[in-house]
């Protein structure tokens, strides 16, 4: 990679990271910084033409910083113009720039756990930057193939194309996303879904004492002869598939007394867009989601498998589908993969895998995970462009609305009428595309949903599904906020703002205009629920009468700062009220 790519993909990086401490309000940048403009005699030092609005940052004890910033921006009031600002400190103004300084300046005086953080998240960055330039160079690569990924005639290569595409697009929002820390450059060409991989796994068989199965193993499982194994086995051992990446560390991480690492590999598969789901080549209705000692959307954030969130998971399906099935509403807009099969050795949650089993009826659709739809492709378009073309006849207006709907009608649904909210964020909110049918949604991977059991009991009595038999306890919840933030965080912000952010940017259509539609098909939403007899006032007050809405404060919670300093019970769900409220009329727009 030359020098200019690398300083480029840092400088984005950067520009991301303050980004995140604006929309945070890390160390109060913005709650005791003051927005204003820069004084003549520091405009000298500026090597362009000085911004408009800039933020004096003086509380930090390491010198006055000012910030050039941009009105507006996706779920903030403010953000930067680059990853560039000034500095006066003992008497002297200098030029600054990248990410290694501004995280100097705001771990100024921190305490020494926070100093360590501090210095794990600059290595991220490195490792986000670096990975940005080596995922570029594999879409080059790439291209021909991508180009032509909606033709693709065999359905699991179509998936698995559109997967890829997605997996060159950054995070909409978490700023060092890119980086998958525990990878170094061989592991990625080798595991990551950018280069496409082909690879066979390993297989550990384990005393069936301590495997515990949820259902009988998927009939394509390798014989132990194939793996090098005596047969005779099979009386008291059963097989759990791990990772090529997680193989070697076995041993250090802990195995069951008893277990045998097969000597050989077996199974083909191609990595997804999760990474650690594979999709098996021979049966591309089989994925496999496997534990990875690797970490992603912070360093902290490892990617194993908790055994409960094989059961609790498999409850959300069922639930799921039994509302559909009782639901018009509901099911007519969507389906659930099966995730009934899953299977974790003594507990250890490197030791664990779950088996989804897509619907055969879906060989004849395209499936877009909402991750792909801002993705570029290699003739300049978005990827939604391509899909507007070939599913809605080239009206982005109609495929818009079709898709507001279709996200709004089943999570407000869930949300007001059966206390349910789903963390289905823009990997597993997954559209169902076909000629001549309606948009309908593919849910999966629900293990981690919000559920209000009150409001579920009261609206289905008789079903058997029973909130007490979920395993995690941070599954139920005792009122309606943490499902209304569940759902502005994931649903409002994650799957429709950053798709919207997008399409402006790219100028399909004017912001303003994207927003009105937005306000209008959510508007018709709440008016139908409230035509059957729902109340629909907690959502109205919630979502269109507060100037701020919770955002994620994923380096609040998961980077920067420990749990006891944050106050976070779960890094993934710790939010701040600074998100600026796209739903109100007055939406900020960016002067650049």
């Amino acid at each position: 990679m030359n020098r200019a790519a690398m300083s480029a993909d840092q400088a984005a990086i950067g520009q991301r990271i303050i980004d995140c401490c604006l929309r945070e309000d890390i160390r109060g940048l913005l709650s005791q910084g003051q927005v204003c403009r820069l004084p003549a005699e520091l405009a000298a030092h500026w090597p362009n033409a000085p911004a408009q609005d800039w933020l004096c940052i003086t509380h930090l004890g390491s010198g006055e910083l000012w910030l050039p910033l941009r009105h507006g921006g996706p779920l903030q009031a403010w953000s930067a113009r680059g990853d560039t600002w000034l500095c006066c400190q003992q008497g002297e103004t200098r030029f600054e720039q990248g990410y290694p300084r501004w995280l100097e300046h705001l771990s100024h005086g921190l305490d020494a756990e926070s100093l360590a953080l501090f210095a794990a998240y600059r290595d991220e960055a490195d490792c986000a930057a670096q990975h940005r330039g080596l995922c570029r160079e594999a879409y080059q690569a790439q291209a021909r193939r991508l180009a032509g990924v909606l033709d693709e005639p065999a359905w699991g290569q179509r998936l698995l194309g559109i997967d890829r595409l997605a997996s060159y697009l950054d995070h909409p929002f978490y700023p060092t996303a890119r980086a998958k820390s525990g990878f170094d450059s061989a592991a990625l060409q080798a595991y990551a879904p950018e280069f496409a991989p082909r690879f066979t796994l390993n297989w550990l068989a384990v005393p069936k004492g301590e495997l515990a199965i949820s259902s009988p193993p998927p009939a394509h499982w390798p014989a132990l002869s194939e793996l090098g194994l005596d047969e005779t086995l099979a009386t008291s051992h059963a097989l759990l598939p791990v990772h090529p990446l997680t193989w070697p560390m076995l041993e250090r991480h802990g195995l069951p007394a008893g277990a045998i690492k097969a000597p050989r590999s077996a199974l083909l598969v191609e990595p997804t867009l999760s990474v650690r789901t594979v999709m098996c080549v021979e049966q591309p209705h089989c994925h496999i989601k496997l534990p990875l000692l690797v970490s992603t959307l912070g360093a902290r954030n490892l990617r194993l498998i908790k055994p409960s969130t094989l059961y609790d998971g498999h409850w959300f399906q069922t639930t799921l589908q039994a509302l559909a099935e009782r639901d018009p509403e509901l099911g007519q807009r969507y389906l659930h993969v099966d995730e009934q099969h899953g299977g974790h050795a003594a507990e250890l949650r490197h030791l664990a895998y779950i088996v989804r089993r897509y619907p055969t009826e879906l060989t004849a659709t395209t499936l877009v995970p909402v991750a792909a739809l801002a993705s570029p492709m290699p003739d300049g378009r978005l990827f939604l462009e391509a899909v507007v073309e070939r599913f809605h006849e080239g009206d982005l207006h109609a495929w818009l609305t079709d898709y507001l709907d279709l996200l709004l009608h089943v999570h407000l649904r869930l949300w007001l009428r059966y206390g349910i909210a789903l963390e289905a964020n823009q990997q597993n909110a997954v559209l169902i595309h076909q000629a001549g049918q309606p948009l309908r949604l593919l849910m999966k991977d629900n293990d981690a949903a919000r559920l209000w059991p009150e409001r579920f009991v009261h609206a289905c009595p008789d079903l058997a599904a029973r909130p007490d038999e979920l395993r995690d306890e941070r599954i139920r919840v005792a009122g309606s906020q943490p499902l209304a933030e569940m759902f502005c965080t994931i649903t409002l912000q994650l799957n429709i703002v950053a798709p919207l952010e997008a399409i402006a940017d790219a100028s399909l259509a004017p912001r303003e205009m994207l927003y009105a539609t937005l306000r209008q098909r959510l508007s018709g939403c709440l008016e139908q629920l409230e035509r059957e007899g729902l109340d629909c006032s907690e959502a109205r007050s919630f979502l269109l009468d507060s100037p701020t809405l919770p955002v994620k404060y994923l380096l609040s919670a998961g980077s920067l700062f420990s749990k006891a300093q944050s106050g976070a019970q779960d890094i993934n769900k710790f939010y701040g009220y600074s998100a600026a409220n796209c739903l109100l009329e007055a939406q900020p727009c960016r002067n650049d």
